[in-house]
């Protein structure tokens, strides 16, 4: 039976998301949620005779709440650095829950307030989240419009999607809104990565709660972090914290699939993506330079001392992006198979155009012929079924 929870927090801006997760969400079967934005409506639903399971809310509503004396049920406060509740004895005793965190994280949290034991299905059967690459030889490929709308798509099928920017400058900032508030972000994370690898080399990132550094883009309806303000941040990000990262985002129970928008192919960090990833999806323009400098990559990576894992080849799918309807006049070298076609879109031309790429209709409907084709066996029912059955 699902567990009846009573949110209430002073933004409504905050509800309608959460509602909408919980809703397009395996969360659905497992919170009924009624939310409050006004302080007399909820001490009203609060007096009445309705069952509850546990009461979350801003202090100023929690803290009316337990003035009342009617506290017999759990109950948390939502912080908004995460930690501290202020000065209100009134308070005390009551757990604490980050105001600002991504949603499935924050979900698990009410879940284990309300003394919910939840057995997470394994995606399709697997024991671990599923991680993506998407890669380009090439500059202007499209790679970080594709793993965008991949991101929202597979979100909006059910997945549970975390898009992760590893370019030297993100670049998705141009596409979609950052999100506000004050979560500490990547860079706080690896610093706090590199401290827990500690003398010797041993990891010991399992103290690490993920969702304090994760921020919710409403328009993807998925998690990511924020664009590192500093690039030289991810210009010193190296191959092994890359790896510590992509473990810990593996590791965390909170993601069907990770996507990542990876930088140019001889960073460390794209090295990383390579060695930890199930698919590798390479952008290519229809051109004859973009279609030689991915050939000549692949080349260089089947040779042991390239330092590239041996199941390159069985890894990558290669994607024409900016294709015509059909194959008719493209030339495609020896050693490249493709398993895509993505439309050239006429419209992007325009000079405000990406606020257009990702409500092209004729480019959605490739990227989703696309995710069938390459998503589908990877993730078994994300397209025939019920994912989480």
């Amino acid at each position: 039976m699902a567990a009846r929870i009573v949110l209430a927090v002073r933004e409504s801006q905050y509800i309608e998301p959460l509602l909408h997760y919980i809703h397009h969400s395996e969360y659905g079967e497992l919170l009924r949620v009624s939310a409050f934005s006004r302080p007399e409506t909820f001490m009203e639903f609060m007096k009445s005779e309705e069952t509850v399971d546990a009461v979350v809310g801003d202090p100023f509503f929690i803290e009316a709440w337990l003035v009342e004396g009617k506290n017999t049920v759990p109950w948390a406060v939502l912080s908004e650095d995460g930690r501290t509740l202020g000065k209100s004895a009134n308070l005390a005793g009551g757990m604490v829950i980050a105001k600002y965190q991504s949603l499935p994280a924050l979900l698990e949290s009410i879940l284990q307030l309300c003394d919910v034991v939840r057995s997470r299905s394994s995606s399709a059967g697997r024991e671990q989240t599923f991680i993506l690459g998407v890669v380009s030889a090439t500059g202007s490929s499209g790679k970080t419009t594709l793993a965008l709308n991949m991101s929202k798509q597979l979100t909006d099928l059910g997945l549970s999607v975390f898009y992760l920017n590893l370019e030297s400058v993100d670049s998705s900032g141009l596409f979609v809104p950052v999100p506000a508030g004050n979560t500490p972000g990547l860079e706080r994370l690896l610093y706090d990565l590199k401290a827990c690898r500690g003398e010797g080399g041993k990891n010991n990132a399992g103290s690490i709660e993920l969702g304090r550094y994760v921020a919710r883009y409403d328009r993807l309806r998925c998690d990511a972090f924020r664009p590192v303000e500093n690039f030289k941040e991810m210009l010193q990000m190296t191959r092994q914290d890359t790896l510590d990262l992509l473990d810990l985002l593996a590791a965390a129970g909170s993601y069907d699939l990770v996507i990542i928008d990876a930088g140019s192919i001889e960073e460390e960090r794209t090295l990383a993506v390579l060695q930890r990833c199930g698919i590798l999806l390479w952008m290519l323009r229809n051109d004859e330079a973009s279609m030689y400098k991915t050939l000549r990559w692949l080349e260089h990576g089947s040779h042991s001392h390239s330092g590239w894992p041996p199941d390159i080849q069985e890894k990558s799918r290669f994607v024409l992006n900016f294709a015509a309807d059909s194959m008719e006049g493209t030339s495609v070298p020896e050693g490249i198979k493709l398993d895509g076609l993505l439309p050239y879109i006429p419209s992007w031309a325009l000079r405000h155009h990406v606020e257009l790429c990702l409500s092209s209709p004729q480019f959605m409907a490739g990227v989703q012929q696309l995710c069938e084709g390459i998503i589908e066996p990877a993730l078994p029912l994300v397209f025939t079924g019920n994912l989480h059955e």
